[in-house]
């Protein structure tokens, strides 16, 4: 890895900043879900936040993905990285001045995501201006496997800051990272290329949308994984639930369990970033989902905080794995001039039912044990691993 950042300036500058913004960002969201949960001891309170740091992504991604094929890509980049570093550091002065509670959080948690919204179609876009076309997977397994490694010690950082010296000093590096990430982008050599006739928002919508039907494997890929994205995304509020209500383990078990899932992740980067994987999609996928509904079972199952560790990393492992697959299968295939479209599109259809998943689980976790939330989401993604074998094209389509 270290020849490769070495060969590749502009993909260093790039990756190094995501480093640096992805352990802040790590503290920022334990902070969060440590504060609403510790106050509220509600499912419900903590899924309300959950999708304001969702829902605006899913509903903004399309004209954010029109936007970045129209305007310089590195300039949104950094744009947004500013936006997101003045909007952190203000939540960590209210919250040095006892001035927070769940509506502005959550108001602010929104304004964050809406400025994610931007960047993250973006980048993704951008990245193959600058690296190599057969260069791609790996960049990307790099890419993920700096943004697992940093969760995870992000999500430890975080549950020692937040014990040692409180939230607003974890609120407060987040909004340094973000600064250090606007810089590192800016050194950046990205030659921005407009699209070739100006046409309506409303058109660039369209195209992306005829982009995805365009291209069956594709359009037979986004409706297994809007379910997929609604049964996992269960986790984000299950996980703080169990770590303090169920074990009683305080901000420092709900951060190792949040640990445990990107450290997970964290190992599938690891390993397409090394080695290459000679397997279809198809078996990659399937295998991949089995795994995941049988470690819902598990912990369903079983309420024991040793196994959720080992679970929950499996999980990560399975689902960073096709994740990162799927993103160097969809930069293969699709037309460079509306790869920004088609991106924004992909996150606004596959993340749609998230804010869902935040609400629903969070009220139900009020109302029954959350353990058989747990169980039901298993079964499911065991029936989507059969749906996702169904799909011939990911047959003939190699890692």
């Amino acid at each position: 890895m270290y020849s490769f950042l070495q060969a590749n300036k502009n993909f260093r500058n790039f990756w190094f900043g995501q480093v640096i913004s992805q352990i802040g960002d790590r503290i920022h969201t334990l902070a969060v879900i440590w504060l609403v949960y510790s106050w509220t001891k509600s499912g419900t309170a903590l899924g309300i936040v959950l999708i304001a740091a969702t829902l605006p992504s899913v509903l903004i991604s399309p004209w954010a993905g029109a936007v970045s094929d129209r305007m310089n890509r590195k300039h949104i980049a950094i744009a947004c990285d500013a936006s997101r570093c003045l909007l952190v550091i203000a939540l960590a002065g209210m919250a040095h001045n006892n001035l927070l509670n769940l509506p502005v959080i959550t108001v602010m948690t929104a304004l964050v995501s809406i400025a994610s919204a931007f960047f993250n179609p973006a980048t993704l876009a951008m990245m193959p201006s600058i690296i190599s076309a057969q260069d791609l997977v790996r960049a990307n397994a790099i890419t993920q496997l700096s943004a697992n490694a940093s969760g995870a010690l992000g999500f430890l950082l975080g549950s020692g800051l937040i014990a040692a010296i409180g939230v607003p000093a974890a609120f407060l590096c987040n909004g340094g990272s973000f600064f250090v990430s606007a810089l590192l982008i800016g050194r950046i050599c990205y030659r921005h290329i407009p699209q070739s006739k100006t046409i309506s928002f409303v058109a660039d919508l369209k195209d992306g949308w005829n982009v995805v039907q365009s291209i069956p494997m594709v359009a037979r890929i986004l409706g297994p994984l809007v379910v997929i994205n609604l049964l996992f995304s269960s986790l984000s509020v299950l996980i703080p639930i169990f770590g303090e209500g169920v074990f009683k383990s305080g901000s420092t078990g709900v951060g190792i369990l949040l640990a445990s899932y990107t450290g997970g992740m964290f190992l599938a980067a690891l390993v397409l970033s090394s080695v290459q994987v000679k397997a279809t999609m198809s078996v990659l996928v399937t295998s991949s989902l089995l795994a995941v509904g049988a470690s819902f079972l598990a912990m369903g199952l079983i309420e024991r905080l040793p196994l959720f560790i080992v679970a929950l990393i499996l999980v990560g492992l399975a689902l960073n794995g096709t994740n990162i697959c799927l993103i160097a299968l969809f930069q293969r295939v699709i037309p460079g001039e509306t790869r920004g479209k088609f991106f924004s599109m992909l996150t606004a259809v596959s993340l749609s039912a998230q804010p869902i998943a935040f609400g629903v689980t969070g009220w139900l976790s009020d109302l029954v044990d959350p353990a058989a939330i747990l169980l039901v989401c298993g079964v499911a993604l065991l029936i989507c691993a059969g749906l996702i074998y169904r799909i011939t094209e990911l047959r003939e389509q190699y890692v």
